[in-house]
């Protein structure tokens, strides 16, 4: 048997507040150089998602509010460039609208908290 004791970051955004620019901006603060997002709750909106339809990728702009049903991804700093990584998001909305892609940015509807599982401080 092995036992693995994580590290869990939160971060809540309050509302209004721009989620990936914030998030990383957490990150650094914190000194993390690598986690695992694992956990999200609340809703956003004024996003933009890159969705996959028909075999390509379309960039998708939303401004109604919509619920974060699950995410994940991985942010790992790299230097002098900051943190690369993305938020892979499922959200759900008004009258069952269900959509799911990549999160290019979005801000906070009411308050957002995303949990991280840190893999490895600077």
């Amino acid at each position: 048997m092995s036992i693995e004791k994580v590290k869990v970051l939160s971060v809540t955004f309050e509302d209004g507040e721009e989620i990936l620019s914030n998030l990383k901006k957490a990150l650094a603060e914190s000194s993390v150089e690598k986690c695992r997002i694992t956990t999200v709750e609340g809703k956003i909106s004024d996003f933009d998602i890159n969705v996959f339809v028909a075999g390509e990728f379309n960039e998708r702009h939303v401004g109604e509010e919509y619920r974060l049903a699950s995410v994940h991804g991985v942010f790992e700093e790299k230097g002098n460039l900051g943190y690369n990584g993305s938020l892979t998001v499922s959200l759900a909305g008004e009258g069952h609208k269900v959509v799911g892609g990549d999160l290019l940015k979005g801000k906070a509807a009411g308050e957002v908290t995303i949990k991280a599982e840190v893999i490895k401080f600077k």
